[in-house]
């Protein structure tokens, strides 16, 4: 557990912004939770990428899904723009992957200087792909991580696809037909406005409450300090879900839009809080083992 007795200020920066002697964390890993923890590895993933998949893992199968989609043409650009272009290290069109880091800056009290810790926390791909009548329609996944000093790790994974053309719109219910044949049981389904399809896990195994809600079992990955990590699965039964939503189309049974969300959560409250406490202990070794010569007496 984070210790936060500890005289640690953890401030979430802005990317970009520059402190007077700054230095970078060096990450190590502490712990490395196995795949297949808290759901079955057969259904704990989207696309493919996997709940506990390495950050590397995640990007080599996202590049993949990109080059899937259908490729941006080329800008129409003069012999000099495109050496210009190519000194900026910019591409043609846009990039297939976009990566968002989290950056904290550590400063332990009456120190004049703060210790940057950063990681990439979401990757993120947008592709256009051709439906079966030739039509596009395009589709944006993002993955979550943990730091390195849990492994670096897929917490979570969201998908959105936005059908464009209304004959491209695939039935609800075949969609859902899908779901069950992989998540081998019946989803909760949750009225709210619309309807809400959940498939919850606890301790590796599917898992109904008596009165499922929309914030019953929710996923945890957005948590960025560990005083609020205590409200990850708080109830106990929330260890891991999939959820599907949708945005009704050319009928009640037709998704215009669909999304998708998976969630472990026993893993991000195990990894996160590896992840502040290794912060933590490092701020407090660096205060430690840091010291000057006395002065001459």
């Amino acid at each position: 557990m984070f210790r936060s007795s500890l005289a640690v200020t953890l401030l979430l920066a802005a990317t970009g912004v520059s402190y007077a002697q700054q230095q970078e964390i060096e990450w190590k890993q502490t712990i490395n939770m196995p795949k297949g923890q808290n759901i079955p590895r057969d259904r704990a993933d989207i696309l493919g990428i996997e709940i506990g998949d390495t950050y590397q893992e995640a990007k080599e199968k996202l590049q993949k899904l990109a080059a899937e989609g259908i490729q941006p043409k080329a800008k129409t650009m003069t012999p000099a723009e495109r050496a210009v272009a190519r000194m900026n290290g910019e591409r043609s069109g846009p990039p297939p992957m976009k990566e968002e880091k989290r950056i904290y800056n550590l400063k332990a009290p009456g120190a004049n200087s703060t210790i940057s810790a950063s990681f990439v926390q979401t990757i993120n791909i947008s592709r256009e792909m051709a439906s079966g009548s030739g039509k596009k329609y395009s589709e944006n996944v993002a993955v979550i991580l943990s730091a390195p000093s849990s492994g670096h790790q897929v917490i979570g994974v969201t998908r959105s696809i936005y059908y464009g053309a209304d004959g491209d719109q695939p039935l609800i219910s075949d969609t859902l037909a899908q779901l069950k044949a992989k998540m081998k049981f019946e989803p909760q389904v949750i009225h709210a406005g619309g309807f809400q399809y959940r498939f919850q896990f606890n301790d590796g195994k599917p898992y109904a409450p008596p009165k499922p809600s929309l914030t019953s079992c929710v996923v945890g990955y957005g948590v960025d300090n560990a005083t609020n990590l205590r409200q990850v699965n708080e109830s106990g039964d929330c260890d891991a879900l999939l959820e599907i939503s949708s945005q009704t189309g050319i009928s009640a049974n037709h998704a215009s839009i669909l999304f998708f969300k998976l969630g472990d959560n026993d893993r991000t409250k195990a990894n996160l809080t590896a992840d502040f406490a290794f912060l933590s202990d490092y701020v407090s070794q660096l205060q430690q083992n840091t010291r000057g010569a006395p002065p001459k007496l």
